[in-house]
């Protein structure tokens, strides 16, 4: 969902719905049923109505530092390996909701095949476990390594490390995050912060940088690009 969809739905410019993203523009009746409405499509597309703020963000930033520390990014996610974090964290979902959510994380991927805008630039720092934890079979995990490889060797936007295990510092404890910046727009950095129940992003400037310095430590702690392509190859050859 864009700025210009919720700008069509609320019969307004899109700089009035940057100002009610803010807090500085409220929101009348009738705008707020609009919203309720176009929500409710959004969840109907497979996305959940907390996440529609993120995808915004993932949709406009030239610039997504991420950290994951325990699974794969979603937006280099195979099929297969999203469909078993998906049914993992909503135990005792429907196979159609399930199927519908996973269909939602694909469409995302299509943002490596736009030209205009180009996709984002997207500095990636994985913890060693997210490559060693088993999420469905085998040949689950191999093709998902295989496609992580593919992806550190052909794709220029984006940037792949490993903090590996030995990693001696305390930063690969926290949480795993997105940094998100728009430039040459002048919009300010936005943090979007994940964790068991939903997302929460954040454009509160204090709060941005707590989270930009220990992506840089990740960063620094964790192997370089080639030095982590090699472990991803080594770890997707034991899983046979």
């Amino acid at each position: 969902m864009t700025q210009v969809n919720v700008a069509e739905a609320l019969n307004c410019d899109h700089s009035a719905v940057s100002r009610i993203e803010s807090g500085t523009y409220p929101l009348t009746p009738q705008m707020f049923r609009a919203v309720e409405r176009l929500l409710t499509l959004a969840a109907a597309d497979g996305y959940e109505t907390w996440f529609i703020s993120y995808l915004e963000i993932e949709r406009t930033a030239t610039v997504l530092r991420t950290w994951e520390p325990l699974v794969i990014p979603g937006l280099l996610q195979t099929e297969a390996y999203a469909r078993q974090v998906i049914t993992g964290a909503i135990p005792g979902g429907g196979e159609a909701d399930i199927g519908q959510r996973v269909a939602a994380r694909m469409a995302r991927q299509e943002i490596w095949e736009r030209t205009d805008p180009v996709p984002p630039m997207m500095p990636v720092v994985i913890g060693e476990a997210a490559l060693c934890r088993q999420l469905g079979g085998v040949g689950v995990m191999r093709e998902q390594l295989e496609h992580l490889a593919a992806v550190a060797a052909a794709q220029p936007r984006v940037s792949l490390q490993v903090l590996p295990f030995s990693s001696p510092g305390c930063a690969g404890l926290l949480a795993p995050f997105v940094v998100a910046s728009f430039a040459p727009d002048p919009r300010p950095d936005v943090a979007y912060l994940d964790n068991a129940l939903d997302g929460s992003p954040t454009g509160k400037r204090d709060q941005v940088a707590r989270l930009a310095l220990p992506y840089d430590a990740l960063a620094r702690e964790a192997l370089r690009p080639s030095d982590s392509a090699e472990l991803i190859t080594k770890v997707m050859r034991e899983w046979t």
